[in-house]
């Protein structure tokens, strides 16, 4: 049979059977062909071979004018190469998808090698600066030296390494690897991730966006002598040994998190993201795990921290992609909002809109979950009405919520639907009993639906729990009112006061429930008290004013009346000082309202009857000069003021003056309070608060 001359000078072909046993190849697939191919033929070279690239490819060059080797019938099984062989290139067979098998009796040096569909033996050292790579089941490698190489792929191809494999092996999923220790065979993993490692022009994309190796690609890469592996793989940049680390780190992870140990898993996670781990998918992990160790507790510094992780994986708008990987961060990010920042505008926003997207991918069974998230926040911003479809929403998928009741009776009865808020006060009482706030809804609901008793019970135990609400005791004191029970009402408003005087707006509170009664004369006393701790608050002192004028206290009230009617016409601050100088006159305090009076008269310095009530206080600290001198300024401003002549008739006014006798007309009966002669309060300076006892307005305490 004439043969045409092969493509490997200096070569001859041999059988295969007597190349097995000549050459120790006992053990490989071509010996067991042997049996149903006794004619199998190989090419073998003798001594070490170097050469600039070695392809593989069976039909390669068979149609070249130049060729040096013709397909031999049957077709050559593979390559003998009884030294070592030297490749500058790359060990290949482009066109093929299978090709020679390759035998090298010594060591493989070469820039790449990759194969598929074919045996490969090396009895010495594999040596490959770059890549080594092997796709497909059928075939394989059997390297029975060191495996030392920049990047080692296993495609689902099998390979057996007898000695030490130094190299790291591509994580492609397929990896078939295994490394003989001793009496067994130990499973190499693929450790490297490919877009680590890699080029973009050997990867393609993969689920969720992951890139994989790509066979095709890479060998048409090596085919044109592209660079398969990234320039900071290459140049050692890209650490390993972190590598290493953060995989192992990854199994560890994903075992701790399994088992609930968040705690342990957030410190895990740390590291992880310090040795490169992807930062997209490791925030969220952490961020889970932060906030389920820290959402019960409370921690703001922990929780921020895991709302700036989601913040930088979600961002504000998150992409339909980031929505439909992470719907659980959307609802962990509204909720840490809702913890931090509940009443921003922003935060409010973006937790509605994270909450709405989480709504469109998560199961329906969950929606119940995201609607009481959300009915949550309208609540947090006292938007009731709103709130109360979400909150019914979450309760008809969770009934057995007592937080939910909770919020939902507290919405119901802001709205003033204490019937349908009273069931689900009950309700979260008997399911969530630290909420103990339920017992004043319940009280106040109950209240209003004409069920005083039951309501006098809830406030009580509300106010064991609570005793310095002085709401609650607000509540208490209408009971008692509308009971007709004064006595009880004034009792308690007492008790608290001298209980709990730092309390300061609660005299005022009091004061007021007494003159919407009208029960003038016992409401004096407590917004007396209220008016010297806020003396600007014009409300108290106009209550405190019409309460004196409606109780009728024996005393001139025209300076009283002309005061309220300034306030009346001029709602604004002007006229406030006025009101108070004369109410405090009206409560035989004109020490009080002496500064008062001096103040408002520089402002208006025409204000007749408060210059006959400055002279009344001038006369009364003996002062009897000054005291004419306003009178006089009053007459000459209105001549013929009633409240202007009582006082100067009163005070005696006229050619002679009886000073004793101008005193003890006006004096009242007891003129030791009335003398005083305490510093009027500097400008800004707040009267010291005195107590006073209701027997000043005429009732007796029992």
């Amino acid at each position: 049979m004439a043969y045409r001359p092969a493509r490997f000078p200096g070569s001859r072909r041999v059988l295969a059977a007597d190349a097995v046993g000549r050459y120790d190849l006992r053990r490989t697939m071509m010996a067991r062909l042997l049996a149903s191919n006794p004619a199998l033929s190989l090419l073998l070279l003798v001594g070490d071979v170097e050469m600039d690239e070695l392809d593989l490819d069976p039909h390669a060059g068979a149609e070249a004018v130049s060729a040096a080797f013709t397909r031999p019938e049957p077709d050559v099984h593979g390559l003998i190469i009884a030294g070592n062989l030297l490749v500058h290139q790359a060990v290949q067979h482009p066109r093929s998808n299978s090709g020679m098998s390759l035998y090298v009796l010594g060591d493989l040096k070469a820039r790449n090698v990759a194969i598929s569909g074919l045996e490969l033996v090396v009895h010495g050292e594999l040596r490959v600066s770059e890549v080594f790579a092997g796709a497909g089941p059928s075939g394989g490698a059997r390297l029975d030296g060191d495996v030392r190489a920049k990047l080692l792929v296993s495609e689902a191809f099998p390979m057996l390494v007898g000695g030490g494999l130094k190299a790291p092996v591509l994580e492609t999923g397929r990896t078939r690897i295994g490394v003989v220790e001793g009496q067994g065979v130990r499973e190499a993993k693929g450790e490297v991730p490919p877009s680590l490692v890699l080029t973009p022009q050997v990867l393609e994309p993969g689920p969720e966006g992951v890139e994989l190796f790509s066979w095709p690609r890479f060998k048409q890469a090596v085919a044109t002598n592209v660079h398969t592996l990234s320039p900071d793989y290459l140049s050692g940049r890209t650490n390993l040994e972190s590598m290493r680390e953060l995989r192992r780190l990854e199994h560890e992870i994903e075992q701790v998190l399994s088992e609930g140990r968040y705690a342990r898993g957030a410190e895990l996670l740390r590291k992880a993201r310090a040795l490169g781990a992807p930062r997209g998918d490791t925030g969220v992990q952490l961020a889970d795990a932060i906030y389920r160790v820290h959402h019960g507790t409370g921690s703001r510094e922990a929780l921020a921290e895991a709302l700036e992780l989601l913040d930088e994986t979600l961002g504000p708008k998150p992409d339909a992609a980031a929505v439909m990987a992470h719907p659980q961060a959307l609802l962990q990010r509204a909720h840490i909002l809702l913890l931090l920042k509940e009443h921003d505008d922003e935060a409010f926003d973006q937790a509605w809109r994270d909450c709405s997207l989480a709504a469109v991918t998560m199961p329906a069974q969950e929606r119940a979950g995201i609607a009481g998230l959300m009915g949550q926040w309208l609540f947090t911003r006292h938007r009731y009405d709103e709130c109360v479809p979400y909150l019914r929403q979450a309760l008809a998928a969770d009934p057995e919520d007592g937080a939910q009741h909770g919020r939902l009776a507290r919405a119901l009865w802001m709205l003033d639907r204490e019937s349908e808020a009273l069931p689900h006060a009950t309700r979260s009482l008997e399911l969530n009993p630290a909420d103990n706030r339920m017992w004043y809804v319940r009280g106040k609901c109950q209240q209003v639906l004409g069920d005083p008793e039951d309501a006098r019970l809830d406030l009580a135990t509300y106010l064991e729990m609570h005793p310095d609400d002085d709401l609650a005791v607000e509540a208490l004191i209408i009971i008692d009112l509308d009971a007709d029970n004064t006595d009880q009402a004034v009792e308690s408003a007492l008790q608290f006061i001298e209980h709990y005087p730092d309390i300061d707006g609660a005299p005022a509170r009091f004061g007021r429930l007494l003159h919407l009664r009208e029960r003038y004369d016992l409401a004096v006393p407590l917004l007396r008290r209220a008016m010297q701790v806020h003396p600007e608050d014009q409300t108290i002192v106009r209550d405190l004013a019409v309460a004196l004028s409606q109780a009728g206290t024996g005393h001139d009230q025209t300076g009283l009346d002309t005061a309220l009617r300034r306030v009346e016409i001029d709602s604004e601050a002007d006229h406030i000082g006025y009101l108070r100088a004369e109410v405090n006159l009206t409560l035989d305090d004109p020490s009080a309202a002496e500064g008062d009076l001096e103040e408002y008269l520089t402002r208006f310095p025409e204000a007749v009857r408060a210059l006959a009530s400055l002279a009344s206080i001038r006369l009364l600290q003996l002062r009897p000069a000054e005291a004419e001198a306003l009178i006089d300024r009053a007459r000459s401003i209105a001549p013929d003021d009633p409240y202007v002549e009582s006082v100067a008739d009163k005070a005696g006014f006229g050619p002679t003056i009886d000073l004793a006798a101008a005193a003890a007309q006006i004096a009242p009966s007891e003129p030791t309070q009335l003398m005083r002669t305490d510093r009027s309060p500097r400008e800004g300076e707040q009267p010291g608060v005195t107590q006073y006892s209701f027997r000043d307005a005429g009732f007796r305490r029992p």
